[in-house]
């Protein structure tokens, strides 16, 4: 029986799209994906330390493809742990309530006034939109 460390002597088992690519055959658009790529790419999702890949491999595509997903996946983790405390997550959401409620007063008085501010964030945001 053959481990999953081993690097893979046996032959990869057909799928119904063709051929599953061998360990060592480059993701499509990557290039060579060498040891410290692997390295950097596992680190990525370790809290805290995707942001090493992120910095100093962004010219390495495979690994700044797994640094992000594990920034994005950092920064939820983040906002799971601050609503895991009863008392920062109702700070957090009456922050986000007073934010909603001054920018929706932004608003109307940008709107009364024949004005078309950008509110902050919320303005990348809803150009981002596509409708």
């Amino acid at each position: 029986m053959e481990s999953f460390f081993d690097h893979g002597q046996a032959e990869p088992e057909p799928s119904e799209k063709g051929t599953v690519p061998a360990l060592d055959t480059p993701a499509p658009g990557v290039g060579q994906v060498t040891e410290e790529s692997r390295m950097a790419a596992v680190m990525a999702y370790i809290p805290f330390l995707c942001f090493v890949p992120l910095m100093k491999m962004r010219d390495d595509k495979y690994a700044y493809f797994h640094a992000r997903q594990g920034l994005v996946l950092f920064f939820l983790e983040i906002i799971a742990f601050i609503f895991s405390f009863p008392h920062l997550s109702q700070l957090f959401w009456t922050a986000m309530i007073i934010g909603c409620i001054g920018g929706a007063v932004a608003g109307i008085m940008f709107a009364m006034q024949g004005r078309t501010n950008k509110l902050p964030i919320i303005g990348d945001i809803a150009e981002r939109l596509r409708m």
